[in-house]
């Protein structure tokens, strides 16, 4: 039988110190911080909106992470939460108690609950957040005269109006409050708010940058200029809406466009991931894209567009892409390539490649007999992608003896052997029967940690027939 821990004497006092709105609300001004976070905690997992607003307002730490408090609750509780920062900043007839320094309304994991002494003493750096994104406390001059706004603007404009109100009141109050953007993706943005951020938004903060084209030439002529002030820039993700258009004066000034907004590219002086998803004007320009690279990069991934023969041989070509961690090429067809020059590039980088995706491009069996010995050099490799490709059986087997050696895999996926289709028709006699043979060949050269066999998607059901311990068949065939 089990026994429940019974309350202790603090949490039975914040129970009834809680249940008495008024009291609490009166208790805040002197309650000692050590006591604050708990009875935060509590009011927060209560719902008791007016005292968790009146305990914003009278936030006694120099940190807070607002969007954790957003994202535990519905909107009209977010919505209460944004009015109780409101009045904490508002404080203009005496210090914000707590001499805030730091307003953090990403929507990160935070273990705001554990804060430690040093939070309580004023080092906002105690505070856990992501390893890569850690917040670093603001010189001496900025405690006095701001307080710093962190925030991830994703595309949130009209998931989350609450947070969206708060910033354009941060606007008229740029001396006293700093915003800072880490993350920003921006899809669907109109011309006015992107003027709007800029003028907030102090652009050297952004790391993360994900753009989504799809906007009126006019908007993307105010936005590109700003790649110059984003120096801290390592993350850049382009994906590509086309629009459809026959009118001459709209291609000649697209092709301008284009060539105008790739030499911007050079003026990101540490980028180091580069993804471009869709981008129609790639094949045209890829020569010029390669040239304009400043820094060597990590990632750089191409993926559902049209490439030319010789934009492999650009690729293979470029010193920029010699030490590579991820190159991820899914959606290209390459089914009438040679695969030379994309077998030079996987020799440069079989030092540094930890990830290949190649899913979708219809690669045939002489294509990757062509990049076999390359492959099998990649010692460091833990993810691998050949779903949807033209293997046969036979290729498959030397694939997977090439691998051998291939000791830090930790994701394979491979795509079913040719001989699982009949007139293009999954037979799932062949694949269940193929898909075990495959598993024992890697497994008699090495113990493999996630490995599956896929079929192509069903044109119907949108599902592939996957066979990883057991077989999955699609809806269709089931």
């Amino acid at each position: 039988m089990s026994t429940r821990t019974p309350p202790t004497l603090e949490d039975l006092a914040r129970q009834a110190m809680l249940r008495n709105e008024a009291l609490t609300i009166s208790a805040l001004e002197g309650l000692p911080k050590m006591l604050f976070l708990p009875l935060f905690q509590k009011a927060l997992s209560w719902r008791l909106t007016k005292i968790v607003k009146s305990m914003v307002a009278a936030w006694p730490l120099p940190y807070i992470p607002v969007g954790a408090f957003l994202s535990s609750g519905t909107l009209e509780f977010s919505q209460v939460v944004v009015e109780g920062l409101r009045d904490l900043l508002r404080q203009e007839d005496r210090p914000v108690r707590g001499n805030l320094r730091i307003l953090d309304f990403r929507r990160l994991p935070h273990d705001f609950w554990t804060l430690n002494a040093r939070a309580e003493d004023g080092d906002s750096s105690a505070v856990t957040v992501s390893e890569n994104q850690a917040v670093k406390p603001p010189p001496r001059y900025e405690q006095r005269q701001r307080v710093k706004v962190i925030t991830d603007l994703y595309s949130r404009f009209q998931q989350h109006e609450e947070e969206t109100d708060f910033l354009q009141e941060a606007q008229p109050r740029k001396d006293s409050l700093q915003l800072c953007c880490v993350n920003m993706k921006i899809l669907l943005l109109s011309e006015d708010r992107v003027i709007m951020f800029r003028k907030i938004i102090r652009l050297w903060d952004v790391e993360v940058l994900e753009l989504t084209i799809d906007w009126s030439w006019s908007s993307l002529l105010q936005f590109y200029p700003y790649f110059a002030h984003m120096i801290n820039l390592h993350t850049l993700s382009l994906v590509w809406i086309e629009k459809n258009t026959s009118d001459h004066a709209y291609k000649s000034e697209y092709k301008w466009f284009v060539r105008t907004f790739i030499s911007e590219l050079s003026r990101i002086s540490r980028l180091q991931h580069l993804y471009m998803n869709g981008i129609c004007f790639l094949s045209d320009n890829m020569k010029h894209l390669l040239r304009n690279l400043k820094n060597r990069l990590e990632t750089f991934s191409v993926t559902h567009c049209q490439l030319f023969r010789t934009n492999l041989y650009h690729l293979s070509q470029c010193r920029r892409l010699y030490q590579l961690k991820h190159l991820d090429m899914s959606g290209v067809l390459l089914s009438n390539f040679c695969m030379m020059p994309l077998r030079v590039l996987l020799e440069k980088v079989v030092d540094t490649l930890e990830s290949l995706e190649l899913e979708g491009c219809g690669i045939k069996d002489s294509q990757l007999r062509v990049l076999l010995p390359a492959l099998s050099q990649c010692s460091k490799l833990t993810k691998v992608n050949f779903y949807t490709n033209d293997f046969s059986m036979n290729v498959l087997s030397d694939l997977l003896h090439h691998r051998a050696n291939l000791s830090k895999m930790t994701m394979e996926q491979y795509p079913a052997p040719r001989e699982c289709y009949k007139l293009g028709v999954v037979s799932i006699e062949r694949f269940v029967q193929l898909c075990p043979v495959l598993m024992d060949i890697l497994r008699a050269v090495r113990q493999p940690k996630s490995v599956s066999f896929a079929t192509d998607v069903c044109s119907r059901c949108s599902k592939r027939c996957v066979y990883e311990q057991e077989t999955r068949l699609c809806s269709c065939l089931q």
